[in-house]
């Protein structure tokens, strides 16, 4: 039950949480519900966060290593997947029929996955706010989409009685224009420890009082190189170019040379050497292909630093695949991406423009905390350019900003 004014009036709304912690934590190699996240165990926090924001009815989905959780959720409602070998979305199932079957008079679930141990109790506020019988939620930081999602209960029956194929998003697909997305300022709620760094990650953030200065703050005094690789090899037809690995065109690496030597006369200025140690590059062949060419252009001894994090931008099933066969065979969704570029993808494995900018902002985040150089050189692709060259400056990705061409680079300082 939960306790909210509205107007002058006080009303009593009743909500269900779940937790989901039935999972193997394989990527982790340890048992995800039970690490200490400052000074909680994630499933403590988790079961803290929902108390906090009101919530009594706390059904906590157990499977892999049942026994361990047992003294921690004695007091709570325990729903027990032995189909936890099925993945998360056996569990997600298991959950809410536990809450349709016993809680009727529930308006809906907030679903916690463990392993996203940050999620406040002031995010689950915000969503309640503005939940309705109708649309699903979710908190956006930055406008990349966070935890937990609000499911109403009319949806309960429809995700209960589906095949399974596609998880929970084969259901809210079929509802996008029904997903309200509430913009927070806690970045807590998109942080997950599916692994090790993550883990990591998520302890570093909490003892830095889960704030994190703005990134032009942090390149105070920096130059920023952002050089886009050169030109790739073409294709007989236009195709969709994220995560697809082309190599450099045979014709362009003349061109990229003389990029890399204006870049590198600027760089070491009148025949000294560069204050650059390392060139950041994307894993795609491409980009690895131009930083190759301005490594052998620098002066010194210079490293190159292979960072996933400043890939292109993924496309999934899109990916080298051509643009005429994608808008015959998916009309409706090439439309919804050109009316809404920013935030569309095409399933579970590809990003949206705010997924990229907040791991390449991340990235140039660690970058900048590990090198101390004056200089710093990252070979990148488009749509991570755009994303850093506007936070840089304050901005956002889906700020205005002047397309860099390819072989071209652009320096920002703060």
């Amino acid at each position: 039950m939960v306790r909210t004014t509205g107007g002058n009036n006080l009303i009593s709304r009743s909500f269900s949480a779940v937790i989901l912690a039935a999972g193997y934590s394989s990527r982790m190699n340890a048992f995800k519900p039970m690490l200490d996240v400052g000074g909680m165990t994630a499933i403590e926090r988790s079961i803290a966060s929902a108390r906090e924001a009101g919530i009594n009815n706390i059904v906590v989905v157990t499977g892999h290593n049942r026994e361990l959780l047992a003294p921690v959720i004695e007091e709570l409602k325990e729903a027990y997947n032995e189909d936890y070998d099925n993945g998360m979305f056996s569990s997600i199932r298991k959950g809410i029929s536990y809450v349709a079957e016993l809680e009727h008079n529930t308006e809906g679930i907030f679903l916690m996955p463990v392993d996203c141990p940050l999620i406040s109790s002031d995010v689950i506020k915000s969503l309640m706010q503005s939940a309705d019988d109708l649309n699903f939620a979710v908190p956006v930081f930055e406008g990349k989409k966070g935890h937990p999602l609000y499911i109403p209960k009319r949806y309960f029956d429809e995700i209960l009685s589906c095949d399974g194929r596609g998880g929970l998003k084969a259901v809210t697909d079929k509802y996008r224009d029904r997903m309200v997305r509430i913009p927070v300022c806690e970045e807590g709620c998109v942080m997950d420890m599916d692994t090790p760094e993550g883990y990591e990650e998520i302890k570093s953030f909490l003892e830095a009082g889960c704030k994190r200065a703005p990134l032009e703050e942090k390149a105070m005094g920096r130059n920023i190189y952002l050089v886009r690789h050169g030109q790739t090899k073409q294709h007989d037809e236009k195709m969709f170019i994220g995560r697809y690995d082309v190599p450099l065109a045979e014709d362009a690496v003349e061109d990229v040379k003389k990029m890399a030597a204006e870049l590198a006369e600027e760089l070491e200025g009148k025949g000294s050497t560069s204050s650059v140690k390392k060139i950041y590059t994307s894993p795609l062949t491409r980009a690895k292909q131009t930083a190759e060419i301005i490594k052998m252009a620098l002066k010194g001894d210079v490293e190159l630093c292979v960072i996933d994090d400043l890939q292109e931008i993924s496309l999934g099933s899109w990916d080298g695949r051509p643009v005429r066969e994608i808008k015959e065979k998916y009309p409706d969704e090439y439309d919804r991406r050109g009316k809404d570029i920013f935030t569309f993808k095409t399933g579970n494995k590809a990003e949206n423009f705010y997924d990229v900018q907040y791991r390449a902002v991340k990235a140039l985040r660690h970058i900048l905390e590990e090198d101390d150089s004056k200089d710093i050189v990252l070979v990148t692709h488009s749509a991570v350019i755009r994303a850093l060259e506007n936070n840089l400056k304050g901005l956002k990705v889906d700020d205005c900003w002047n397309p860099i061409s390819k072989c071209e680079y652009k320096k920002t300082n703060s």
